[in-house]
């Protein structure tokens, strides 16, 4: 069964546009990626706040490793994107999270991306991720065997090579 999926709305202003008849710039859906993060942890995680501590203690920090775009359609100013997040891949160190934008309607997919996250312990080391952080990532997991790194990585290449 899949999991839940955390979902923002965002409304495309002009700055986030191009000179060229008000397209949405590439970089704003890394951007958005960012701004969806921090309202999924801070509104779907019950621990948030304990693992700031953590953070600000300089005992935990959480890193994007990697992070891939497949751009499917294009985004005008005053848009309504909706952004879909869910996760995938939890391991020991690291998680992914996936993200499905759509202009307008849930019927027109225009990017398609994912982020690999991972905790250290501000020195390059790896640690595990925080035991209340594995809960609530369970809660949103993807089901299916698209998900997988390996999978989402050739889903990539293909789309590109297929241009």
């Amino acid at each position: 069964m899949p999991g839940k999926e955390f979902v923002y709305k965002h409304t495309v202003s002009l700055h986030e546009t191009n000179a060229m008849g008000g397209v949405v710039y590439f970089s704003n859906f890394v951007k958005w990626q960012g701004m969806v993060r921090e309202e999924f942890f801070t509104r779907a995680f019950p621990s948030w706040k304990e693992i700031m501590k953590l953070v600000m203690a300089g005992s935990a920090n959480m890193i994007t490793v990697e992070e891939h775009s497949r751009f499917r359609g294009h985004a005008f100013f005053g848009d309504t994107v909706i952004i879909r997040l869910q996760t995938a891949n939890l391991k020991k160190v690291s998680f992914d999270l996936i993200f499905r934008m759509y202009r307008n309607t849930e019927d027109n997919l225009i990017y398609e991306g994912w982020q690999k996250l991972t905790f250290d312990d501000y020195k390059g080391n790896f640690i595990p991720i925080p035991e209340p952080f594995q809960k609530t990532i369970l809660e949103y997991e993807a089901a299916g065997a698209e998900h997988k790194r390996g999978a989402m990585r050739e889903r990539m290449k293909v789309s590109v090579s297929k241009e």
